[in-house]
């Protein structure tokens, strides 16, 4: 039984690796010494609409690509429908070679922000290269 839940939990692992979109896979060179490769998952939210000053979540899934060791900047950011960009979080996290991390984060939205679609997104740099981003649209109503 031990052994079926270990292979059960492996084969899951895989198939989270492998569904990653291409699409999310993006761009080589750049970070910290040798080559860098990133991926970055489509952001998902605690909700998906939200009225001004109302707390949101942020989670998505990082990882290196590459062989080696990698520090990457991770950032989240909002740009709001009338074009207002707020950095929710920005951190240097250190990666292992093919490395995956859950990032998470909260933000209140500003009591003064634009109603309608906002865009969320998670961008991972190495060495002043986007090497992968992604986004997802939260509605401000």
């Amino acid at each position: 039984m031990r052994n079926y839940i270990i292979k059960s939990f492996l084969a899951l692992a895989c198939l989270a690796m492998v569904s990653m979109p291409l699409s999310a896979q993006k761009g080589k060179g750049g970070g910290g010494g040798g080559g860098g490769c990133a991926v970055v998952a489509t952001p998902m939210l605690s909700t998906a609409t939200a009225s001004p000053g109302t707390m949101i979540g942020v989670f998505s899934r990082v990882g290196n690509c590459s062989s080696g060791k990698q520090r990457y900047t991770v950032t989240v950011t909002a740009m709001s429908s009338c074009g207002a960009e707020t950095v929710i979080a920005s951190a240097v996290i250190a990666f292992n070679g093919g490395e995956y991390k859950l990032i998470s984060t909260t933000y209140a939205i500003a009591p003064d922000t634009c109603l309608g679609p906002s865009t969320v997104s998670v961008s991972v740099d190495g060495g002043g290269t986007v090497l992968a981003s992604d986004s997802t649209i939260l509605t401000i109503q």
